[in-house]
């Protein structure tokens, strides 16, 4: 069923579902927690109530999966609040940054005490209340100044979650194991709305130390998951005979991780979407996860220069938040340009072939903006010429040294001070001196296809 808001689906799965599991977490004295629909729907709508109440404006949730992240998120949107849906690793002057950039009045963290909320000045800024349920503001990437937040809708959520169903099922008996952040779009349908809206279970992550062992501990029957944590559960040995269904996306995928999976006897699939499009457009439903059937709602089209344009009226955007002219330059009457490159072999099938724009897509998901980046390295590094790419599997800076006098223990010590300002798994971990100046085009733009 294609629901048409957050209340419609809930109240549904309370209804018809009432009893059945909607969330499993670890306990505080050890095994599990399990909440039916029927108790989530009211303890959503208990919430919805105090955040209701409170002054006008919009409301962050800034928190690590959990239980009362669902809640607050749902009970926010319900409550007729924008939603702004914020990266817990975000922290100090970003957070302050990211709060006052949208609207933010009021911060949902069960660890955020109430001195600290103080200590970030909120916008003073009061977004009004929406009628009916509010959109949500999710960041296209939590970690740069680049950043755009992606303004969505519950409806668009609930489309994208249909849309996914009808070309990969998850059953109304499935236990899906929630490893992604939510405040990621991937995350949020995949892991959360793709089940709920089958009346499923979802099995909240004990986090990051417990990736060796939470396929063991939940018995998932599906899992989202992003290329990097599936080359980890694969190559550990660490998924759960239970398990049937594996969903890879958000980033390139390494064809021998998902045939290493496969040949364990799992179902592979991989996605293909973006934040504006509310997650996936496109979706592997046979034997080469690289073919891609292009889902329900989306219509993909390739430009001349075999760039990826989509159609997709119930799962697209309305806009980057504040920002009409950014807006303006990727959507033009309901087509975004998505920078990405693709083509379709002779069963109609889309294959992603690489980027057009500037935007480092690492295995994790997360995506750094190379002209940001590369412009601070310069500052930091004191050169005039370097250039960020993928080399085999890690982050690494070219930079030219043309006459070979580079001092290369200077330049690896502030290369590492330059790290310390980013997050540990976004870090530029090699230094790659080169005698060559770096390729570039007629207009001075760095080939980046040839590094």
């Amino acid at each position: 069923m294609k629901f048409r808001s957050f209340d419609e689906l809930l109240r549904r799965n309370a209804a018809e579902r009432a009893d059945c599991p909607a969330f499993v977490f670890a306990g505080a004295e050890g095994g599990t927690v399990t909440v039916s629909h029927a108790r989530f729907y009211a303890d959503v709508l208990e919430r919805k109530a105090e955040i209701a109440a409170l002054s006008e404006g919009a409301v962050a949730i800034y928190q690590v999966n959990s239980y009362s992240w669902v809640r607050d998120m749902f009970a926010s949107v319900l409550a007729g609040r924008q939603t702004v849906l914020i990266d817990p690793s975000v922290e100090g002057a970003l957070l302050q940054k990211v709060a006052v950039y949208a609207d933010v009045a009021h911060i949902l963290d069960d660890a955020y005490t109430a001195e600290e909320a103080a200590a970030v000045k909120l916008s003073d800024v009061v977004t009004p209340t929406a009628e009916g349920e509010g959109d949500l503001l999710f960041f296209t990437s939590g970690t740069t100044g680049a950043s755009k937040a992606v303004v969505l809708t519950s409806r668009n959520m609930c489309a994208s979650a249909w849309n996914g169903n009808d070309k990969l099922v998850c059953r109304p008996d499935d236990n899906l194991l929630a490893m992604l952040p939510f405040s990621h779009v991937f995350g949020f349908v995949c892991s959360m709305m793709w089940p709920l809206s089958q009346g499923a279970c979802v099995s909240l992550s004990r986090g990051m130390r417990h990736l060796f062992d939470d396929c063991a501990f939940f018995k998932p029957t599906v899992i989202s998951v992003v290329p990097s944590l599936a080359a980890f559960l694969v190559a550990k040995r660490a998924l759960n005979p239970e398990l049937r269904v594996i969903l890879v996306g958000a980033g390139p995928v390494d064809e021998k991780v998902l045939a290493a999976a496969k040949a364990m006897g799992y179902e592979v699939h991989f996605g293909y979407g973006l934040t504006e499009t509310a997650s996936g457009v496109a979706i592997s439903t046979g034997e080469d996860p690289f073919a891609m059937t292009v889902c329900h709602d989306s219509t993909i089209t390739l430009a001349e220069d075999g760039e990826i344009l989509i159609r997709c009226p119930e799962c697209m955007m309305k806009g980057y938040y504040k920002l009409p002219d950014a807006t303006a330059a990727v959507l033009k009457d309901g087509v975004l340009s998505t920078g990405d490159l693709g083509s379709f072999d002779s069963e109609g099938r889309l294959h992603i072939t690489g980027r057009k724009k500037d935007i480092l897509v690492l295995p994790n998901g997360n995506k750094i903006y190379l002209p940001e980046w590369e412009s601070e390295l310069s500052a930091a590094l004191g050169v005039e010429e370097i250039a960020v790419c993928m080399k085999d599997g890690v982050v690494c800076a070219i930079c030219p040294d043309k006459e070979g006098n580079a001092d290369e223990k200077e330049l690896n010590a502030r290369l590492t001070a330059f790290n310390r300002t980013k997050p540990f798994d976004m870090q530029v971990t090699k230094l790659l001196l080169t005698p060559s100046p770096l390729p570039r085009t007629a207009t001075g733009k760095v080939k980046r296809w040839m590094l």
